[in-house]
């Protein structure tokens, strides 16, 4: 059973997440516990084409990376954590209008460090973009990042 994540922040202004950005996607992530699984579903706008009629993949590699600090959060209950690498791959168009579901899953969580993977799934359920990714949980108000 799926349950929408709350947001832990009070500034609400987050381009992907923030419910008080009126330029921004307003996302809602919801968890599956049984799956261990992170989901969101979205249907890319046409103010977000790249070439042709397919979805920038700047804004692929955005959600995804929106979607894995999501994850993080609702697996491991770290707020705060930053990106410290991610690789993505491009297996197949993300076409503009089309739904899409972008679910991402914790592989590991050990040492100050969050490994995720995650992916972009059309409507067909089948892999557009994929990504893997470590986040770094930080301390001090974001301003010392731990070191292994």
């Amino acid at each position: 059973m799926s349950e929408y994540i709350e947001n832990p922040f009070e500034d609400g202004h987050c381009f992907f997440c923030g419910p008080d950005n009126a330029d921004g996607l307003n996302l809602k992530f919801k968890h599956d516990k049984e799956a261990g699984e992170v989901v969101c579903e979205y249907v890319p706008e046409q103010r977000f084409q790249g070439q042709g009629h397919v979805f920038h993949g700047g804004m692929q590699m955005g959600l995804l990376d929106e979607a894995m600090w999501w994850t993080g959060y609702a697996q491991t209950g770290v707020k705060e954590a930053v990106t410290i690498n991610a690789s993505f791959r491009f297996l197949r168009p993300v076409y503009i209008g089309e739904p899409v579901t972008i679910a991402c899953k914790v592989k590991s969580f050990e040492k100050g460090s969050i490994k995720l993977s995650g992916a972009i799934i059309n409507k067909d359920g089948k892999k557009c973009t994929v990504v893997r990714g470590e986040y770094r949980v930080i301390t001090d108000q974001y301003e010392t990042v731990i070191e292994r």
